[in-house]
């Protein structure tokens, strides 16, 4: 321990007396092992790290999951209170639901003189806060009568933040009346701080689960046994484990099945250590979350080599102090370990600050990734024990990858050479080559980084200029919100006959219609159906398609070209005409080989027939990656409607669309100033579909730039340092004559045939690996040549500059100086 104590010492003074080389090489380590803690703080956050909780191993999530099925869906109320009911191994079972409100009004504030706001809110049983163990900071959560009566009781707890930011943190909130979807609601508490519960995403409210009728706008949700909406969260009795209550609740969903012999597929219960993620979104997130660490760890990789490579070249500068060390009686161990030392300490250093590198750029990845229009995750990004493990891991490794071979290079000296300053011919040549190969693996790596980044960038700009095969540029759509101000349907119709007279007014407006989706919108509506004659037999499934109710005008207004056929009129609208517009794709799959139009169709075995009088062409309604998908178009009947659906005008300009959409929602509100609207083009939809490869092609852009940075750093510390040792040949070349342009090819040469090794190897691997990420590209091949082209002249380049800096300098020495060099 005193040597180890002495060892350090002697590091801590190399350190400080070389800070240029001190400074390079801990920032460089920093920055790779920082942003390697920081993309797994994010996945210890999302799926290591139990919920931020009370007693938090004994807090578990519980899925509905259809048998012989990955994905892990959520439970109707029925079944949810029947577990609820008849379990044995739960202390407390909670439910809860995502959802928005509109809040219009609060009692003494001026909320109530302001526009309309919605506010994302969470419906959660009545003990849902007891279950997890938070106490609010003012006031207190619900009590279990007011979870009991449908309507009862409409009380609600505000989230710490927006009390904070939208009510001024006001003391005296409790009590107050809170107007969301013209309800009043009376403020009973204020959660606690940095509270979000079991969801990433922080509401500003919480409800009761018994007030979903005024929330989700569908009185039949609580006694619907079909309709899956709930997710699940249980604490655990003392001494219960997670096996006895998958046991249990698998013999349950069982029972539940028994007892309702109209139930469709049947469906066990899955139990699981409470997290943010189901199992099957922990599926999802892993190929990318293992993409992302390889892609930081090979910016890992490159940082030390970069570190190995300045290493060796110290060690070429110590060979006097090496051999003087072992010609004094020093063993070969005892040098390594002394320069092992001094390059953990490098690491150490550069793992501090690797822990303030990866704090922030966590938070900044937390801020970046959530779609557009959204608010940011409400993630905690804790440094717990595991991220300060691993961060202490990979530093410690860096440490030995970097420090090493080095070590093992610098102590083995012979000491006479090394006291009079000359070279060990094969120690100087061994080192000399390993330079080379770290030299060329940081060109590969960089190089394999960079056509990745390329890639998903040429793929991003394929998306943003796909044609989703309607008009994007010139159509927008107007959504008014009736359902929360109560309106009934006959009140709606004719808000939205009101509403299509006034836009068509307006100056510059082509067309105008009505219809209940908006394609690459965020919400789908789904049916089944069948030919007419064609019915599968009983028992058997029947295919499942999305739909759109739309006016007669709507493919016109959204230029969807109708192939075959025509579209409905408001004629046969009125009189209550059954007929549809089929996709292409839907024709060819319910008729093959036939003409689809005078065919009928049926959404249920009982239910009236549909006449088919048109085919649409095939577009991107419901996925931007999908063209072909079956769809329906049907027009506004009653029964085609739900309980009331509220519909979106579509308008077609005939010039420039800003001024027409920006008068939209004045529009709407003219009619009825309480409704809540929103007015976006549909070329607007693109960012939401498109944002996932925003992400991807960002951080593989900027993981590639740094780690072309990092290379270009590589390259020119050992042509320089290379230049440095050859300072007396230059000289005697220039005094000799040598042309200046001759010197600078000579090095950039030398350096120049790594950089070709590399690159070579580096596409090599890049079009291997590219296979990998064809499941992300869209719209280009896994080995584009304009991406591969582009980054290897690119790296190139840089590669090129790195190598000519240095030895440009060194035609600048005079020849009698460096003659006089030693």
């Amino acid at each position: 321990m005193n040597t180890l104590w002495h060892d350090l010492r002697y590091g801590l003074r190399m350190m400080f007396k070389r800070p240029g080389f001190t400074v390079m090489a801990v920032l460089t380590l920093a920055l790779g092992i920082g942003l390697n803690a920081a993309i797994f703080s994010i996945y210890n956050t999302l799926i290591l790290r139990p919920l931020p909780v009370r007693d938090p191993s004994r807090v578990v999530n519980l899925y509905s999951e259809i048998r012989g099925e990955r994905h892990a869906d959520s439970f109707s109320y029925p079944a949810f209170a029947y577990y609820r009911d008849n379990n044995s191994t739960f202390s407390a079972l909670a439910a809860y639901a995502g959802g928005r409100v509109l809040l219009s009004g609060l009692q003494g504030s001026n909320v109530s003189s302001s526009a309309p706001e919605w506010l994302h809110t969470q419906l959660v049983s009545g003990n849902y806060f007891d279950l997890l163990g938070a106490r609010p900071v003012l006031g207190r959560s619900f009590l279990p009568e007011e979870d009991k009566v449908p309507g009862a009781r409409p009380v609600v707890v505000l989230g710490y933040a927006f009390w904070q930011s939208r009510l001024g943190a006001d003391p005296a909130i409790i009590g107050k009346s809170l107007t969301l979807n013209s309800l009043p609601y009376t403020v009973i508490g204020v959660a606690p701080k940095g509270f979000i519960g079991t969801d990433v995403d922080a509401p500003g409210a919480w409800i009761p689960m018994i007030m979903s009728a005024n929330v989700q706008t569908n009185p039949t949700l609580l006694e619907d046994r079909e309709s899956s909406w709930l997710l699940a969260v249980g604490r655990l009795k003392p001494g219960i484990t997670l096996d006895q209550s998958q046991a249990e609740m698998a013999v349950l969903a069982d029972r539940f099945h028994a007892a309702d012999k109209n139930l469709g597929q049947k469906s066990t219960v899955v139990v699981t250590p409470g997290g943010f993620l189901s199992p099957s979104q922990q599926s999802d997130v892993a190929p990318f979350a293992v993409l992302l660490m390889a892609a930081v760890g090979l910016v890992l990789l490159i940082a030390c080599a970069n570190v190995a490579n300045l290493q060796l070249v110290r060690g070429v500068s110590r060979r006097k102090e090496m051999g003087i060390r072992l010609s004094l009686g020093a063993s070969r161990m005892r040098l390594i370990r002394q320069l092992l030392a001094e390059s953990m300490l490098l690491s150490a250093a550069a793992g501090l600050g690797g822990l303030f590198i990866a704090w922030w750029a966590a938070a900044l990845f937390v801020g970046l990734i959530h779609p557009p229009g959204q608010n940011a995750l409400s993630l905690q990004i804790a440094l717990d024990w595991r991220v300060v493990a691993y961060l202490a891991g990979i530093s410690l490794s860096a440490g030995l990858v970097t420090g090493l071979v080095p070590a093992l290079r610098a102590s083995r000296q012979d000491p006479l050479h090394a006291i009079r300053g000359e070279a060990a011919g094969s120690s100087f040549r061994s080192s000399s080559r390993l330079r080379a190969i770290l030299v060329a693996s940081q060109v590969a790596t960089s190089l394999f980084l960079l056509v990745a980044a390329g890639l998903l960038v040429r793929a991003l700009g394929k998306a943003r200029s796909v044609d989703p095969g309607f008009n994007l540029s010139q159509v927008a759509a107007l959504s008014p919100e009736l359902r929360v101000r109560g309106y009934t349907k006959p009140r709606a119709a004719e808000f939205d006959r009101q509403l299509l007279q006034r836009v068509a007014a307006l100056p510059g407006v082509a067309s105008v219609a009505l219809g209940h989706t908006i394609p690459l919108g965020d919400s789908f509506t789904e049916t089944n159906i069948m030919a007419q004659g064609h019915e599968p037999p009983p028992g058997q499934p029947t295919p499942a398609v999305n739909y759109n109710v739309v006016s007669s005008e709507f493919f016109t207004t959204v230029g969807i070209p109708l192939l075959q056929g025509r579209s409905f009129t408001e004629a046969e609208i009125a009189n209550g005409a059954r007929l549809a517009v089929v996709s292409a794709s839907l024709a060819r799959m319910l008729w093959p080989g036939q003409n689809a139009i005078g065919k009928y169709l049926r959404s249920g075995r009982k239910s009236p027939p549909y006449e088919v009088v048109g085919i649409a062409g095939d577009v991107r309604n419901v996925y931007l990656w999908s063209s072909d998908l079956p769809y329906l178009y049907l027009p506004p009947l009653p029964e085609n409607m739900d309980s009331f659906t509220d519909m979106s005008v579509f308008v077609r300009t005939q010039g420039a669309p800003g001024p027409a959409v920006a008068a939209l929602p004045g529009i709407a509100r003219s009619i009825d100033p309480a409704v809540p609207v929103t007015s976006r083009l549909l070329a607007e939809n693109l960012a939401t579909w498109i944002w996932p490869s925003q992400i991807g092609a960002g951080l593989a852009a900027g993981l590639g730039l740094l780690a072309l940075v990092l290379a270009a750093v590589g390259i020119t510390s050992v042509t320089a340092f290379a230049v440095g040792q050859r300072t007396r040949e230059i000289g005697i070349r220039m005094a000799l004559g040598a042309n200046a342009n001759k010197v600078v090819q000579l090095f950039v040469w030398q350096t120049g045939r790594l950089v070709l090794i590399g690159g070579v190897t580096g596409l090599a691997l890049a079009a291997v690996a590219s296979r990998v990420l064809a499941s992300f590209l869209y719209g280009i091949s896994a080995v584009d040549s304009i991406a591969f082209m582009g980054v290897t002249l690119l790296l190139a380049g840089v590669a090129l500059a790195a190598c000519w800096i240095p030895a440009r300098r060194a035609t600048k020495v005079d020849p009698l100086i460096a003659l006089r060099y030693e």
